[in-house]
């Protein structure tokens, strides 16, 4: 397959298109991108016939920031009314074996009318890939996407369970808690569920550990680590949520959280302030770098236009800190679905 499709947030695609430019050329693919402005998507071409395959397979998702789901795709196809689940049955033959269907759209408000189309196709397509020898329980981490673009028109392509999100669209969608003192604790809770990995979770997010939140009133971060258990050092002169104060778990520090420094090392690190980005970074890393914490999560608040160039920028300067503090470290980076205008960063010292 000659393409790859990666699905982003509306209004992002120039920034993903860029990321895949520099992604495809790092593993030796060059290419080019088709995008819409705010479709939802963008489609990056290549010559070579199993590129998006190649590539795909040689990526780390939670390294792709801005594509929420990326897949190998062929060229796009012609879908006559009354003969849709032929037209992709029939393509589907070509495509390597799969476990699973999945049919999707971009998350944008045009493409929701497709929705009662979805439902309708989805039984049959089911059905006509089972009876058809398409599916099989062997072809595991392989999985089919339709991505509809409209009634007449869809790619048909590929995943693989080493670089894809398990979700539908790519979307991990979240109830907010009643007792959430903010919306934005949705983005700590998708930044633990997609970066924490579940078989490291009695290591990395148990009751008794310690966090500092930056920038933490109302307390919308601060709640996700006290429901868990942890104490946490909410920095901000702001106020925080009573409900919050009232657990017992919480000291609240009326100080600058560019100024702040912990009594000993955390192991937590969490800060959601609104500053720039490339300040927000060379903080975190700061922090990283003399020890002050074991773990961080930030989100970086992006300008109007380049912002992937403003995120590497942020990362490139973390990344040059730690190595020359000789610290040993992983990171991860995602453009969350909770994010807005911002992306959010996981860094974890080994």
């Amino acid at each position: 397959m000659k393409n790859i499709i990666a699905y982003c947030r509306s209004g992002f695609e120039k920034d993903c298109a860029a990321e895949l430019s520099d992604l495809a050329a790092s593993k030796g693919f060059y290419g080019y991108a088709k995008l819409e402005a705010n479709s939802g998507y963008v489609v990056f071409c290549f010559e070579q016939e199993d590129a998006g395959e190649s590539l795909i397979q040689q990526l780390n998702f939670n390294r792709i920031i801005f594509a929420r789901q990326i897949i190998a795709a062929n060229d796009l196809l012609s879908l006559e009314q009354g003969g849709r689940v032929e037209s992709l049955l029939e393509a589907a033959r070509e495509l390597p074996l799969a476990e699973d269907i999945c049919i999707e759209t971009a998350d944008t408000n045009e493409a929701k009318s497709l929705s009662g189309l979805i439902k309708k196709l989805d039984k049959p397509l089911r059905e006509g890939w089972k009876r058809s020898g398409v599916l099989r329980k062997k072809a595991v981490g392989v999985r089919h996407h339709v991505f509809m673009l409209d009634g007449q028109s869809a790619y048909l392509g590929v995943s693989y369970a080493a670089c894809r999100s398990e979700f539908p669209m790519g979307i991990r969608r979240l109830r907010f808690p009643a007792a959430g003192p903010s919306r934005s604790t949705l983005k700590l809770e998708e930044a633990f569920l997609q970066f924490v990995p579940q078989q490291t979770l009695q290591d990395d997010l148990i009751e008794g550990m310690t966090a500092v939140d930056l920038g933490a009133a109302p307390g919308g971060w601060t709640y996700q680590f006290v429901k868990r258990g942890i104490h946490v050092i909410a920095v901000d002169n702001g106020p925080m949520q009573k409900e919050l104060m009232s657990t017992g778990l919480v000291q609240h520090e009326k100080a600058d959280g560019f100024k702040f420094e912990p009594p000993q090392t955390v192991d937590w690190l969490v800060c959601d302030m609104v500053e720039r980005p490339v300040k927000v970074a060379d903080l975190m890393a700061n922090w990283l770098a003399r020890g002050f914490t074991r773990r961080a999560v930030f989100n970086l608040k992006l300008p109007m236009k380049k912002r992937y160039q403003e995120v590497s920028l942020c990362l490139a300067n973390m990344e040059a800190l730690l190595k020359k503090s000789k610290v040993r470290y992983e990171y991860q980076v995602k453009h969350l679905y909770h994010d807005r205008e911002e992306v959010t960063v996981c860094v974890m010292v080994k």
